[in-house]
C-alpha cells in the first residue's frame, strides 16, 4: 500500500494543532475559578513566585516531644475528628522543647482549632507557650497558612498596624516536629503582654466573651442533637480575660480585667453608650478595615478580642482572624433592625446604635475604603510582601496573589454607600411661618437631615433630625420633620440630606402631596376610652378587666395603646363583636384553673399591639388576627375551630408548650416571624399558610394534619427534631421558598414535596433539605415539581 508521507505529515500536524487548541481553550477554562486568567498565567505566577523563592529564607522553628506525648495528641486528633469540633482545655498541652535558630526554650503545646480543618492531613495547628520568649513572643499558633488564606491574614495586620489599632504578629516559618519536616507554616501571635508591648499600649488585661458553652451547642449540632438552648448566646456569656494565669497573679492586671469587664457588661445591659465605653477612633478604624477585607464572620460576638487601656480608659478593639479577603456585599454598620427604633441584645445592633460611633465609622469608611489609599498603602507593605510571598512560594509556588479583591470592594463600598434614593418625602402640611414633611425611610443607614432648599436658598434645621434604617420585611413608615421659615410656595423644594459621617450629599425632591396613611390604622386604633362599656370593664391605673366571671361582648370594644386588659384564671370571655388591642391584653390562667376564650362567627380578637397568653383555652370560629404585634402562647390549648385560629401580618409570634386539636386551618402567616417549641398539633385541614414568612418548629409533634404548609414568596421553614406523621402532603413550596429539616422523625403520608415556580416575577427556585431525620414507615415519598 503506497502512503502519501506529504498528506499524512500534514493531517497529523493539522489534528496536533487542532488537539492543542481544544486543549488549551478546555484547559483555561478550568484554570479560571482558581483565579488565573489562562495557562501562560499559570506559569508567569510560578516563575515570579520562585523567583522571589529563591531570594528569602524562612526562619527554622522545631518543636521536641516525646513518643507517648505525640500519641496522646494524635489520640485527641482522632477524637476531635470523629466528633466533628475539637474543644481544646489546658489538659490537652504537652511538654516541649522550642527551637528557633539558636535559641532552646522549655515550653507548652498542644492541638489548636475548633474546626477540624486544623487537623487535616500531616499539618496539624498547634498553639505553643512558654516563660521565655520565642521570636519575641511568649504565646504563638502554628498553622497551614492556607487555614487563615496564605498571605491575605498578614495583609489585614500590616492594615490594623497602618491604623494604630492592637494587631498580631504574623509571619511564615519552617516548621518541624521531632524529625519530620512539616514543611510551610504560618505563626500567629496569640493573647498576652507581649502583644501589647510591641503596639505600644500600657500594661492591661485582654478580654474577650467567654464562647465555651457556645463551643457545647456546636458539639451538639454536629452530633445530631439540635437543641435551641439560651446558653448557648450572647447574653448568657461573660467577660473573661486571656492568659489568666498571669492576669491572676498581678493585682494590677486583676483591677484591670475587672474594670473591663464591668465596662462591657454596662454596654451590654444598654446601661452606657458605645462612645461611653469604647475607643470610637479604634473601632471605627477596625470595622472599616474588616469592611474593607471582607472578614465580617469574625465579627460574630464568640470571635471578638477587646483591651482596657488604662490611660484612655477605654476599650479597644484588638484584630485576630479576617478571614479575608471576601466580597464584601455589606458592610459591618450595615445592622438592619427587624422593627423601627428597635435595639435588640446583639452587640453589633448595640455598637452601631450610638451616632457618635456610627458617625466615626462611616468617616473613617470613607477614607479607607479609597483606591488612593489602597495604593499609598501597597507601595508601602510591597518589599516585606514580596518576602511572605516567596516563603509561601517554597511549598506552593503557584500559589497567586493579587490586590484585586481589594479594589473591587473598594467599588462595592461605595457603591453601597451611594444609595439611589435614602427616603421618599412628601407634603404634610404648610403655614405661613413652617412647613410638616412626611419622610418614609427605605435604606439600610440612618440618614441625617441636613437642611431644606428651594431655589438656592437653604433653610436649616434648628436641631438635628435623624431618620432610622428602614425595619427589614416591614411596611415603610412615615416620620414627620417641622422646619420653619417662610414656605410661600412649596415648588421644587429639596431635602439635603446624608449618611451620618458621610461627605455625600443626596439631594430628595420632596412630593407637593401628602403621604399614604394606613386607613385600618385610622379605622381601628384609637387613643380614648370612649369604646369602654363600662358595665362590662373596670379601669384602674391603666389596667382594664372584666367584672364577671363568665362576659358576653355584643358590642366592640377597643383597648387604646398605653392600656393593660388583664384576664383572670377561670374568667370565660365569649365574643360576638371584635375586641381590638391597641395595647396589650394578658391571659394568665392555672393549669386546673383555665381562662377560656370563644369567639363566634361575627366576633374576632384582632392586636395590634401585644398578646401573652398562658394556660388559655381558644375555641370558635374566626380567633385571632394581628398586624405588627408581638404574641406569645404558653401551654395553651387550642381546639374546634371552624375556620382559621391565627391570621397575621408582619408580627412576631411564639409558641411554647401548646396543643392544638380538630382546627381547620392553624395559621395563615404574612411577613410574619414565628417560633414553635413543644407543641403537639392534630386533625388539621392546613396546619400552615404563609407568605413571605420565617418559621420554626423545635421537639413538636404533628399528627394527622392533612396539609402541614403552603409556603410562598421566599418563605423559609426549619424544623428541629420535630416528629410528623399522618399527613397527606407534607410541604407545598412555592416563588423561592425553602424547608430545612434537622434530626426528627417523618413517617405516614402521601406525598412528601411539591415544588413549584409559578411566579415569572420571583427570582430563584424553591428547595427543600432533610438532614439526619428519620424516614421509616413510609407509605410513599414523591416529590412533585
Amino acid at each position: 500500500m503506497n502512503i502519501d508521507k506529504y498528506k499524512l505529515l500534514k493531517r497529523v500536524v493539522i489534528i496536533g494543532i487542532l488537539m492543542g487548541t481544544v486543549s488549551f481553550i478546555v484547559i483555561n477554562k478550568y484554570v479560571k475559578p482558581y483565579g488565573y486568567s489562562s495557562v501562560f498565567d499559570i506559569i508567569t505566577t510560578y516563575n515570579a513566585n520562585s523567583s522571589l523563592a529563591n531570594n528569602v529564607n524562612p526562619i527554622n522553628l522545631k518543636l521536641n516531644i516525646s513518643d507517648s506525648d505525640y500519641g496522646f495528641l494524635k489520640d485527641r486528633r482522632q477524637v476531635a475528628l470523629d466528633r466533628g469540633l475539637q474543644i481544646n482545655d489546658i489538659d490537652g498541652y504537652v511538654p516541649c522543647w522550642i527551637v528557633s535558630d539558636s535559641d532552646t526554650v522549655q515550653g507548652k503545646m498542644r492541638l489548636k482549632g475548633h474546626m477540624t480543618d486544623h487537623l487535616e492531613g500531616d499539618k496539624w495547628s498547634f498553639r505553643v507557650k512558654s516563660e521565655n520568649k520565642t521570636m519575641g513572643m511568649y504565646r504563638f499558633s502554628l498553622q497551614h497558612p492556607g487555614t487563615r488564606n496564605y498571605v491575605y491574614e498578614w495583609i489585614y495586620h500590616e492594615l490594623l498596624k497602618n491604623e494604630d489599632v492592637i494587631y498580631l504578629k504574623y509571619d511564615f516559618i519552617n516548621l518541624q516536629l521531632n524529625d519530620k519536616d512539616l514543611g510551610i507554616y504560618a505563626v500567629e501571635e496569640h493573647f498576652g503582654q507581649h502583644v501589647l508591648e510591641r503596639n505600644n499600649r500600657p500594661k492591661g488585661a485582654i478580654l474577650r466573651w467567654n464562647p465555651s458553652l457556645f463551643w457545647e451547642w456546636r458539639i451538639d449540632e454536629y452530633q445530631g442533637m439540635y437543641l435551641d438552648e439560651d446558653y448557648s448566646s450572647y447574653s448568657s456569656s461573660f467577660a473573661e480575660p486571656y492568659d489568666k494565669g498571669v492576669v491572676l497573679k498581678d493585682n494590677e492586671l486583676i483591677e484591670n480585667y475587672q474594670t473591663a469587664a464591668f465596662k462591657l457588661e454596662q454596654f451590654r445591659r444598654g446601661e452606657k453608650k458605645t462612645s461611653e465605653v469604647f475607643d470610637v477612633e479604634k473601632m471605627a478604624k477596625f470595622h472599616a478595615v474588616i469592611d474593607l477585607v471582607g472578614g465580617h464572620h469574625s465579627l460574630d460576638w464568640s470571635d471578638v478580642k477587646f483591651y482596657y487601656n488604662s490611660k484612655t480608659e477605654k476599650i479597644e478593639p484588638v484584630g485576630y482572624e479576617s478571614f479575608s479577603i471576601r466580597k464584601t456585599d455589606h458592610i459591618a454598620g450595615q445592622q438592619i433592625p427587624n422593627s423601627y427604633n428597635e435595639i435588640q441584645g446583639d452587640y453589633h445592633k448595640q455598637l452601631f446604635s450610638d451616632p457618635i460611633f456610627f458617625e466615626a465609622y462611616i468617616k473613617n469608611l470613607e477614607r479607607i475604603a479609597d483606591e488612593s489609599y489602597l495604593k499609598v498603602f501597597k507601595d508601602k507593605i510591597q518589599d516585606e510582601l514580596n518576602k511572605k510571598i516567596g516563603i509561601i512560594a517554597k511549598e506552593w509556588p503557584y500559589r497567586k496573589f493579587n490586590f484585586d479583591g481589594y479594589f473591587e470592594n473598594v467599588r462595592l463600598i461605595r457603591n453601597n454607600l451611594e444609595l439611589p434614593k435614602p427616603f421618599h418625602a412628601f407634603i404634610q402640611s404648610n403655614s405661613m411661618d413652617s412647613i410638616i414633611l412626611s419622610l418614609a425611610p427605605v435604606s439600610d443607614f440612618p440618614i441625617e437631615i441636613i437642611a431644606l432648599k428651594r431655589k438656592g436658598k437653604e433653610y436649616f434645621l434648628e436641631e438635628k433630625f435623624i431618620l432610622p434604617p428602614k425595619a427589614r420585611h416591614k411596611m415603610i413608615k412615615y416620620f414627620d420633620l417641622t422646619c420653619h421659615g417662610k414656605f410661600n410656595k412649596i415648588k421644587d423644594l429639596v431635602i439635603l440630606a446624608k449618611i451620618p459621617g458621610s461627605s455625600n450629599v443626596f439631594e430628595i425632591e420632596v412630593a407637593p402631596y401628602p403621604s399614604y396613611k394606613s386607613l385600618h390604622e385610622q379605622k381601628d386604633k384609637t387613643d380614648s376610652t370612649s369604646d369602654f362599656d363600662t358595665t362590662l370593664l373596670s379601669i384602674k391605673n391603666n389596667v382594664i378587666s372584666f367584672k364577671q366571671k363568665q362576659t358576653i361582648v355584643n358590642e366592640k370594644i377597643v383597648i387604646p395603646e398605653g392600656f393593660d386588659l388583664t384576664l383572670y384564671p377561670g374568667q370565660k370571655i365569649i365574643l360576638n363583636k371584635e375586641l381590638i388591642i391597641n395595647g396589650s391584653i394578658n391571659s394568665h390562667g392555672f393549669s386546673d384553673n383555665c381562662v377560656e376564650i370563644t369567639v363566634n362567627k361575627n366576633g374576632e380578637l384582632k392586636v395590634f399591639g401585644m398578646l401573652k397568653a398562658t394556660n388559655t383555652q381558644f375555641t370558635g370560629d374566626k380567633l385571632v388576627s394581628a398586624n405588627g404585634a408581638v404574641l406569645d402562647f404558653y401551654h395553651c390549648q387550642i381546639y374546634d375551630v371552624e375556620n382559621c385560629f391565627l391570621e397575621d401580618f408582619q408580627s412576631q409570634i411564639t409558641m411554647n408548650n401548646c396543643n392544638s386539636g380538630n382546627v381547620n386551618v392553624f395559621c395563615k402567616f404574612n411577613e410574619t416571624s414565628c417560633f414553635f417549641s413543644n407543641c403537639n398539633f392534630n386533625n388539621s385541614e392546613m396546619l400552615i399558610d404563609a407568605n413571605a414568612s420565617l418559621i420554626n418548629f423545635v421537639f413538636s409533634k404533628i399528627n394527622k394534619c392533612k396539609n402541614i404548609s403552603n409556603l410562598n414568596y421566599s418563605s423559609q421553614f426549619y424544623m428541629w427534631s420535630t416528629k410528623i406523621s399522618n399527613s397527606e402532603t407534607m410541604f407545598k413550596l412555592k416563588n423561592s421558598s425553602s424547608f430545612n429539616s434537622f434530626g426528627g422523625e417523618f413517617s405516614y403520608f402521601d406525598t412528601g414535596f411539591v415544588v413549584e415556580n409559578n411566579d415569572d416575577k420571583t427570582a430563584g427556585h424553591s428547595n427543600y433539605s432533610i438532614y439526619k431525620t428519620s424516614t421509616s414507615d413510609f407509605n410513599s415519598l414523591e416529590t412533585k415539581i
